[in-house]
């Protein structure tokens, strides 16, 4: 079992996953020691002070990718996790979908409690199957008829009142979406 130290503590890699919850992390480049681990599989930065995601050009391998509960405000800086399957994103101050296009193997994403109101940014994401957006101020569901291969979908507490759309994912097993004033000839 490998371990790195950070703020003093040890910090352990177990099969290839870094754990870094709760550790008061502002900028990723910060943990200078994390390029010497670029065959990570999982790196998990949850509920840090992280306000943009920056350093980690060196991550090829990742195929996970959590940054719940920061402060991160635009999506940027993935453009080399080319074999990222999920990305976990909610709780941040996100307004815009953006810069994903190149995540072509991206099979989960969260997404949930931003400040989105639009998704066309999600419309190349053909391989996803779990998508969470709920929590945010969506009105527009425009791009997500692309996505064919989601299998969960949960748009709860948004401010969805047209869901025809919806129709057109053939492949979906749960639908969320509770707590958006959808009109009676769209329900």
């Amino acid at each position: 079992m490998d371990y790195v130290k950070i703020n003093k503590k040890r910090v352990f890699i177990t099969e290839g996953n870094l754990f870094l919850d709760n550790y008061a992390i502002n900028k990723i480049h910060e943990i200078k020691k994390l390029k010497h681990y670029s065959n990570l599989k999982g790196l998990f930065l949850e509920n840090n002070k992280l306000t943009q995601i920056e350093g980690l050009d060196h991550f090829v391998n990742l195929k996970k990718l959590h940054l719940e509960g920061n402060s991160i405000t635009e999506i940027s800086g993935l453009d080399s996790l080319v074999n990222l399957e999920e990305l976990e994103l909610g709780h941040n101050q996100i307004s815009i979908i953006d810069n994903l296009n190149h995540l072509q193997n991206l099979l989960a994403l969260v997404l949930n409690d931003n400040r989105l109101t639009t998704i066309g940014g999600l419309k190349n994401l053909i391989n996803l199957k779990s998508l969470d957006l709920s929590n945010n101020q969506l009105e527009d569901l425009d791009g997500i008829e692309n996505l064919k291969n989601l299998e969960y979908l949960n748009l709860s507490n948004n401010n969805i009142k047209e869901t025809k759309i919806l129709a057109k994912l053939t492949n979906l097993q749960s639908l969320k979406l509770n707590g958006n004033p959808i009109e009676k000839s769209n329900a």
